[in-house]
């Protein structure tokens, strides 16, 4: 049989050689009715002492009992709560850097049954808004010396709410009642594995605090928010060097997590499930904030909602995860980014899953992986790998400011199931009119090349938003733009004023460049030039210091033998309805190819047959007043006699041709035009 020296004797060595929060779990062994002074370690107030009387019975006032004990404590002592059942009508205050500590702190309290050892407020004559209220130390001259040699800590403590297991108390005014007020101008608090659950008002409400660490505290089933730091006005100051490890929040009537204006804030492994507003609800002007590995089910809301202002830095998520949120909302998000900026927001393998209520009732939620809306321009909202997604999309960039890096997955859930955009995208997402670049810099130097989505307007009928090649001088200043696509018209434009050329095809294989048009009655290519002068083509073998071939831009072509000697040949346009060479010589320089012209209606060549001395009429527009008209004799006929001759002509009109009496020879007749 255990004797009580024997279990004090333990708890102490338990307490000299692991620490006090060793000797602290020892003490459990004891039952309500043993705890005593002696067992007590040394140091340590405990409420049940005879010095200061509570009871632990969940019917007397233990209020004065504690207090008294909180206030022998002083600065660095700790008040000892045996386990016991401590009913109280008022609040508990404190100032100094004293530690409330129990040795318990149930998980799910009304799940394990482990709601037998608590503090609560008495049902029916509380007096006040909290539990537990913390006011500020005495004033200090700075701010390394305001937390008064080290702040209040609650360790080990469950904090019960409710009248029998689920009806929440609240005050004599009919007033909500909150776990644990921090009021403002309190720096270094510290809770470590508390349990609150079903208060009227917050689990826990701080405002205008600095330098809290909370490890393992639980709320649960609050009428308020879990934990707040601010409050739905934006007021309260917000939250400054915090840390919170493991902290859960679970079933609350706001909020899980409300956060204002934090400010080098770091969250680790910290869960908010099924609250009726957002999971997490970050506000204010994001300083710095860093959340690693957190996670959401089923909240009413967006799992994340982070509502910024301008003027902050530095939010970060790192691995967290929202489940199922937006149960009671068709546009919510598992990530929701919102407000007038979002400098500095990055999502780092987070991810969203879409799921119904745990008994498969319900709607599927939620309809977004990641939501942003009412950001300015210059917002950015970086998201690194991840899966993201909704029952309606993954994204809903409505503030136009994602940038979808590499690695993130996203999928839209159907009745099918999970449709997945299997594309390895990364996007760049910037508001219409605005430039939204993917830039190559040379370390240590500056930018040198950028793609970029131009800020040219958008009507809304497909135009806009034109693409970009820029090209940028050493310094980093922006040369020129050598390659531009239309997003209307889709036309690719190489080159510009001051490139010389817009254009050059090292080529390896035939063809160097090959268009296939397949659109009927298509154009191959179309060059604009300044003026006729303009050249559209050019030619040269290498070794060449002029171009032997060159074409302008009226179509006239220019030839020569290469080197460094200029053409001499051209090739073009004469006049209206004239093709030809002002300064060379045609000739069909292979045997077997020479002229040939058409013949038909208003032709220029064609054959008659000889009448005699009787005139026969060529009608052809083709004539002029001076046109030399050629004839010769085909076939004879008749009476040949190798003589024709034009009789007649009448411009635009026909000419006449006569031979001798009896002569019916076939004669040939050939139009030319002096030059």
């Amino acid at each position: 049989m255990t004797t009580h020296d024997s279990v004090t004797s333990r708890r102490r060595m338990l307490a000299a050689t692991a620490g006090i929060g060793t000797a602290a779990l020892a003490t459990t062994v004891a039952g309500a009715g043993e705890a005593a002074a002696a067992e007590t370690p040394a140091g340590w107030l405990n409420v049940r002492d005879a010095a200061y009387g509570a009871l632990g019975d969940d019917a007397a006032d233990d209020q004065p009992a504690i207090q008294k004990a909180i206030d022998a404590a002083g600065q660095g002592g700790t008040v000892y709560f045996p386990p016991g059942r401590y009913r109280i009508a008022a609040p508990l205050r404190l100032t100094l850097g004293v530690t409330l500590r129990g040795d318990w702190n149930p998980h799910f309290p009304d799940r394990t049954n482990m709601t037998g050892s608590y503090i609560r407020p008495a049902v029916g004559y509380f007096v006040g808004d909290a539990l537990i209220t913390v006011d500020p130390a005495p004033a200090q001259d700075t701010y390394y010396d305001s937390a008064h040699g080290g702040g209040p800590r609650l360790y080990g403590l469950a904090l019960k709410g409710c009248d029998g297991l689920r009806n929440r108390i609240v005050n004599t005014e009919n007033g909500p009642i909150t776990a644990v007020r921090i009021n403002p101008g309190v720096k270094d608090v510290g809770m470590d594995k508390v349990t609150i659950w079903r208060f009227s008002g917050d689990g826990v409400n701080a405002q205008n605090g600095a330098a809290f660490q909370f490890n393992q505290v639980h709320c649960t089933g609050a009428g308020g928010h879990g934990f707040t730091w601010g409050d739905s006005a934006g007021t309260g100051g917000g939250l400054v060097d915090a840390d919170l490890f493991q902290c859960y929040s679970q079933g609350n009537g706001g909020h899980g997590f409300d956060i204002l204006n934090p400010n080098a804030v770091t969250m680790v492994d910290c869960r908010a499930e099924w609250n009726t507003q957002y999971g997490y609800h970050v506000t204010g002007i994001n300083y710095s904030m860093v959340m690693v590995g957190c996670n959401t089910d089923r909240n009413g809301k967006d799992g994340f909602h982070l509502a910024t202002s301008a003027g902050g830095r530095f939010l970060q998520l790192l691995g967290c995860l929202a489940k199922r949120d937006g149960k009671s909302a068709t546009d919510a998000a598992g990530f929701s980014v919102t407000g007038e900026a979002a400098e500095g927001i990055v999502l780092t393998g987070c991810s969203t899953s879409i799921g119904r209520n745990d008994d498969s009732t319900g709607d599927f939620s939620p309809a977004y992986g990641i939501t942003t809306s009412a950001l300015n321009s210059a917002s950015c909202v970086s998201v690194v790998g991840g899966e993201y997604v909704g029952t309606t999309a993954p994204f809903n960039d409505a503030g136009a400011v994602v940038v979808r890096h590499s690695g993130v997955t996203a999928g839209t859930r159907t009745d099918a199931g999970i449709v997945w955009d299997k594309s390895d995208a990364h996007m760049v997402s910037g508001a219409a009119g605005t430039t939204r670049d993917v830039q190559f810099w040379s370390r240590g130097k500056n930018r040198r090349w950028a793609l970029r989505a131009t800020d040219t307007a958008e009507s809304g009928s497909g135009d806009g938003s034109d693409f970009a090649l820029v090209r940028y001088a050493d310094d980093g200043t922006a040369l020129d733009t050598p390659v531009t696509v239309s997003r209307s018209t889709g036309r690719i434009t190489l080159g510009q004023a001051g490139n010389t050329p817009g254009v050059v095809v090292n080529a390896t294989a035939s063809p160097g460049v090959n268009l296939v048009q397949t659109r009927a009655a298509g154009q191959g290519y179309a060059v604009t030039g300044a003026d006729t002068a303009s050249r559209a083509f050019q030619s040269q073998v290498t070794g060449d210091s002029i171009n032997r071939f060159a074409v302008d831009i009226a179509g006239t072509q220019t030839f020569g033998p290469g080197g460094s000697t200029g053409r001499d040949t051209s090739w073009g346009r004469l006049g209206a309805a004239q093709v030809g060479s002002s300064d060379s010589d045609l000739v069909a320089g292979l045997a077997g190819k020479g002229l040939r012209v058409k013949e038909g209606a208003n032709a220029k060549m064609g054959a008659l047959t000889l009448n005699g001395a009787t005139a026969v009429t060529v009608a052809t527009t083709a004539v002029t007043a001076t046109s030399r008209i050629f004839l010769t004799v085909q076939a004879p006929g008749g009476t040949p006699a190798g003589i024709a001759y034009v009789s007649a002509r009448t411009a635009g009109t026909s000419f006449s041709v006569k031979g001798v009496a009896g002569d019916t020879s076939t004669v040939a007749w050939l139009i030319v035009e002096p030059a």
